[in-house]
């Protein structure tokens, strides 16, 4: 069952499992968090940076898009890659690039993948939070409706996080430290996103 709490941020995170989900109007640059996640389609296919994927880019000096350029990480679907800001070039303490693959491949089945194995990647790093940001906007691409996407990604999420806690049940795994998880969005599609997280938990 869904739960509403009121922080004292004045922000509603939703409560499923014990976990928070939120939608966090911030740029990928700018998030203080343990775990920061960003987006990335194969290079081959799109290269394209703009908005908060831009922003990381830049505060790193541009060593983000040479590292797709070099192949060092083609934005290959469920690929990873994961980097330690050892000059604080952002305020998170670990950024985490993760691959879509193909643009017009993707759906939001897929999508539901993706939210699994981003999970996935925060709960053998053991973060209590982290920060997601899908860079679809920021690569062009628009998916409709957009509200979905904010459905499936958690939902994906949250099938990880039961996957985890039940081979921890099971003495084959950690203790799930994951507490809060946000979904980066942009001002003006906020509201819409939040709508789709909401979704992602009714009970049907």
């Amino acid at each position: 069952m869904m739960k509403k709490q009121i922080t004292e941020t004045g922000l509603t995170p939703l409560i499923n499992a014990n976990i928070k989900y939120n939608i966090l109007v911030e740029s990928p640059s700018q998030t203080i968090t343990p775990l920061q996640i960003v987006c990335f389609f194969d290079f081959s296919e799109n290269q394209n940076y703009q908005g908060g994927t831009a922003a990381v880019n830049q505060h790193f000096n541009g060593e983000i898009d040479n590292l797709r350029k070099t192949g060092v990480f083609k934005g290959n679907f469920l690929e990873t890659l994961l980097i330690t800001p050892k000059q604080a070039q952002i305020p998170a303490e670990k950024l985490l690039l993760f691959g879509l693959g193909n643009p017009s491949a993707l759906s939001f089945e897929l999508l539901e993948q993706v939210g699994y194995y981003a999970a996935l990647e925060a709960l053998k790093l053991g973060v209590e939070s982290f920060c997601f940001a899908p860079s679809l906007k920021d690569a062009g691409i628009l998916m409709q409706p957009g509200l979905e996407v904010s459905t499936a990604l958690p939902r994906g999420m949250a099938k990880a996080i039961s996957v985890a806690r039940t081979l921890a049940d099971k003495k084959l795994g950690d203790k799930v430290s994951l507490k809060e998880i946000f979904l980066l969005a942009g001002e003006a599609q906020a509201a819409y996103a939040y709508q789709g997280l909401i979704k992602a938990f009714e009970v049907k």
